[in-house]
């Protein structure tokens, strides 16, 4: 059970226009931008970051959500893999690469570039550090602008978890 209240629409000029802005992004009103709208001052920092890791990052769409639910599955976060699972796969990912992120599939089903990355989120989310070899394998495949972004995508994510564990934020339930 959330930890504190969920606020709906019409809870205050400030939520209202925090959930305006969500839906500037193009996305819906979900449960974690609900419980953040406690402090919409806040929840308006969290989009801006949100905005840029999802829309302005130099990381290929279908990598960055590999990365998102490889963090995902290490931190044992079920909000983020349903919304990356659902998110990978209106990018193109394949069944059989996500599937590869949860540890439920081949690793061999993953391009050595992605399986890089993943890699590093998985050490990441277990360690907070990686060490100078995968640092040297991340810049044989990615830029310095790239290693930037997975770094600071990752990193989000584990924002992300501290956020949804420590307020109890549960998954939607589904409109029937």
């Amino acid at each position: 059970m959330a930890r504190l209240p969920y606020l709906d629409k019409g809870a205050s000029p400030a939520v209202d226009e925090a959930y305006a802005q969500v839906e500037r992004l193009g996305r819906p009103v979900l449960n974690l931008y609900r419980m953040l709208a406690n402090q919409p001052p806040a929840l308006a920092a969290f989009l801006e970051m949100s905005r840029y890791v999802r829309d302005d990052s130099s990381l290929d769409p279908g990598l960055r959500e590999l990365v998102i639910l490889a963090t995902a599955y290490e931190l044992d976060q079920p909000y983020e893999v349903a919304h990356h699972t659902a998110a990978a796969t209106r990018v193109g990912v394949p069944a059989a690469k996500i599937a590869a992120t949860a540890g439920t599939g081949s690793a061999s089903e993953l391009s050595p570039a992605e399986a890089c990355a993943v890699d590093f989120a998985r050490r990441v989310a277990n360690t907070r550090d990686c060490d100078d070899l995968l640092f040297r394998k991340l810049e044989v495949y990615f830029s310095p602008p790239q290693v930037i972004d997975l770094v600071v995508t990752t990193a989000w994510y584990h924002l992300c978890a501290v956020i949804l564990s420590s307020l109890k934020v549960e998954l939607e339930v589904p409109e029937k």
